[in-house]
């Protein structure tokens, strides 16, 4: 009895990928939409959402490959002695998940492009792995709010009802390979089992995705290469100078800092502060919450590249240090800033405080989460400034 004829390595490898991404992303699907809504889970839940849409694209883009493929490239023949309506049947199912391994990630990828959750909008990019920013489709996300609802509302239903008639023509795949294993012993589950070099490659990208996935969502804390700077004529900034923010997410705390920010201090002839903070310098150690930040809903950084701090009166101390009030500006919006601390020491002075920033206040991410359900509604902002006199 002669062997079995087998797929090749390409599509043996790309068979088995996307089967590991799919079982993964019904797993997550399933999950995350009950978990969002829950205190204890909401963080993982968020998480879950960005591994889940990234995988889906992979999903995508594996199977448009699968397929061109499989249109070049004949698959192995189905056995003989096999039933006409049996073949039919195979073939059928066959090219229906082919077509489900396409529809289902698209209705995803619009649902999502609608930047819309239930009755609000909701402000949250799409990045593959955390890697590459993914455009939004169809530009849904400029439309007006009836739209985009309407556009989320059919996608959201069209995705999940979809996403469980691929599970279950999937599982339907299963069960007929494993009779054809089991049962019929005719070789057409060894077609597709993978051979040694096979199970190699294949390991190696189903490694590299969950090495990935878990990279998308590790969150080391702000990072980035620090520009701080002093106005020429005034004091001289330590570079080891920060101006940092913290709060929660989805109930998990977070701290950020601003990477890029200028001051001038002056104290003569009378004391002068001032500081400029490019806004989208913001580093939070993660890169969906960075690219969140810079929107329009948020820091809106291409309409209002800076936020402006002005000293506005200064009280001095018993210690002869003083304490600075003032104003900072954050979209246009003055917000005034309590005491900072002024203390001088042996050639230098330090400036540090904490203030808090009400979200509405400064309207930043107003339209999507205004009751603070997942970012705090007040931000703590935290001040460390050392300078030296100019040189």
């Amino acid at each position: 009895m002669t062997a079995p004829e087998r797929y090749g390595a390409v599509a043996t490898v790309l068979h088995w990928t996307i089967a590991a991404a799919i079982l993964t992303n019904l797993g997550l699907g399933w999950w995350m939409h009950r978990a969002i809504d829950v205190a204890a889970t909401q963080a993982r839940a968020i998480d879950a959402f960005q591994v889940h849409k990234s995988l889906g694209l992979t999903v995508l883009a594996l199977s448009v490959l699968r397929l061109l493929w499989r249109l070049v490239h004949r698959a192995p023949p189905l056995p003989a002695a096999m039933p006409g309506w049996q073949r039919a049947s195979a073939r059928l199912v066959q090219w229906a998940l082919y077509a489900l391994m396409v529809i289902v990630p698209l209705s995803g990828w619009t649902y999502v492009s609608a930047q819309w959750r239930g009755d609000a909008p909701l402000a949250v990019p799409t990045l593959w792995f955390g890697l590459l920013d993914v455009p939004h489709l169809f530009d849904a996300a400029a439309l007006g709010a009836d739209e985009r609802a309407a556009i989320a509302a059919r996608n959201f239903t069209a995705h999940k009802w979809l996403a469980w008639g691929m599970a279950a023509l999937w599982f339907a795949h299963a069960a007929a390979a494993l009779k054809h294993r089991f049962v019929n012993r005719d070789g057409v589950f060894e077609s597709m089992v993978p051979r040694r070099g096979h199970t190699l490659a294949l390991g190696a990208v189903l490694v590299g995705l969950a090495v990935l996935s878990a990279l998308s969502v590790v969150r080391p804390g702000a990072s980035d290469e620090a520009r701080i700077e002093g106005v020429p004529g005034g004091w001289v900034i330590d570079p080891a100078s920060e101006i940092a923010f913290t709060g929660e997410n989805a109930g998990t705390p977070f701290r950020g800092r601003f990477t890029r920010w200028q001051a001038d201090i002056r104290l003569e002839p009378k004391m002068v502060i001032t500081a400029i903070v490019q806004t989208g310098s913001a580093r939070a150690g993660d890169a969906m919450y960075e690219r969140t930040l810079a929107e329009g809903e948020w820091f809106d950084v291409d309409d209002h590249p800076t936020a402006r701090y002005v000293a506005e009166r200064v009280v001095p101390q018993p210690d002869g240090g003083a304490l600075v009030e003032g104003t900072l500006t954050i979209k246009g919006r003055p917000l005034p800033v309590p005491a900072l601390r002024l203390t001088p020491g042996e050639n230098e002075i330090r400036i540090e405080g904490r203030f808090e920033v009400d979200r509405a206040a400064a309207d930043l991410g107003m339209t999507s989460d205004p009751a603070g359900e997942f970012i705090s509604r007040r931000i703590q902002v935290e001040v460390k400034v050392r300078a030296t006199p100019p040189r």
